[in-house]
């Protein structure tokens, strides 16, 4: 066993939490590129129509109608391949699979809500101090940020349980248990 498999096993969490991230940084890139491809390409011509609705607000300071469909499709879009690459790279989770995704899709679209708010709160501002691509990305990386600080716990002790194993309450090893749904 190299000194790194045994760093590992003596550090399972903190691996675990380092490898969220590092799948995080793929889902990044997916959210990224997805956000800059409906925001700088194909909504932008919906950049001068303001969109209102309920709590949120997108004038065309906040990039409007195109802001609001880049924001929220590239989220939707990220986080259902983040659902499954996380279930399986990060959490190794065999549980349901069905009620694992309906606990996802109910976390993310509370997140989900979080995350088209918050950009019609402080776009404007931020984009007349850096401009408005510089600001429409600094809020999305906010806005993922946020995301990660609710997901991670939520992911690791409520929706992506890996059912076979069970930590044994008089050591600290984990016991190999097969347990069917």
């Amino acid at each position: 066993m190299t000194k790194f498999q045994m760093w590992k096993e003596k550090h399972p969490n903190l691996w675990q939490f380092i490898v969220f991230n590092l799948m995080s940084g793929i889902t990044t890139i997916v959210d990224f590129s997805t956000f800059a491809m409906f925001n700088y390409w194909i909504f932008v011509s919906l950049r001068a129509q303001t969109f209102s609705f309920w709590i949120i607000n997108y004038s065309v300071e906040d990039g409007g109608l195109c802001a609001f469909y880049a924001f929220a499709f590239s989220f939707a879009i990220s986080q259902t391949f983040n659902f499954f690459l996380q279930r399986k790279t990060t959490f190794k989770a065999n549980n349901n699979v069905l009620k694992s995704g309906i606990m996802y899709a109910v976390m993310v679209i509370c997140v989900y809500f979080l995350q088209v708010f918050i950009p019609s709160l402080i776009q404007a501002p931020i984009a007349l101090l850096v401009g408005a691509t510089m600001g429409g990305m600094i809020v999305k990386l906010a806005n993922m940020t946020l995301s990660m600080i609710i997901q991670y716990p939520m992911n690791k002790w409520v929706i992506m349980k890996n059912a076979s194993t069970n930590k044994n309450p008089d050591s600290s090893v984990n016991t190999e248990t097969k347990v069917t749904e």
